[in-house]
């Protein structure tokens, strides 16, 4: 799905990708420039070629994510690799380790 808050002027290349359309999107990305929505679009080309495994792909979302927390597009691609990790039985952090346990309140005791 293709993600809603991509700007304008790249959501023709985000809806090439959705459509499978990988040849025609990597073109259009080489002249795109360089900004964080940008590299968000090149690491779902990449994930969706299979050029980056979806672990990889998480890695590079969570470190554009930490520079750029509200990145168009990143937490959609970060969910989506995640999905494909857990599909393909690749090893993925979000998959492998439980969540920290939950204390209690001391106000609910």
């Amino acid at each position: 799905m293709a993600a809603s808050d991509i700007p304008e002027h790249l959501r023709a290349i985000d809806e090439m990708l959705e459509a499978g359309d990988l040849d025609a999107a990597r073109s259009a990305l080489d002249p795109a420039g360089s900004s964080p929505a940008v590299e968000v679009l090149r690491i779902k080309l990449a994930l969706y070629d299979e050029s980056l495994s979806p672990p990889i792909a998480m890695q590079k979302l969570i470190q554009l994510m930490r520079q750029h927390p509200s990145v168009p597009g990143g937490k959609e691609l970060y969910q989506n690799a995640s999905q494909r990790a857990y599909q393909h039985r690749v090893s993925s952090v979000s998959h492998s380790h439980p969540p920290p346990p939950v204390k209690p309140d001391e106000d609910e005791e």
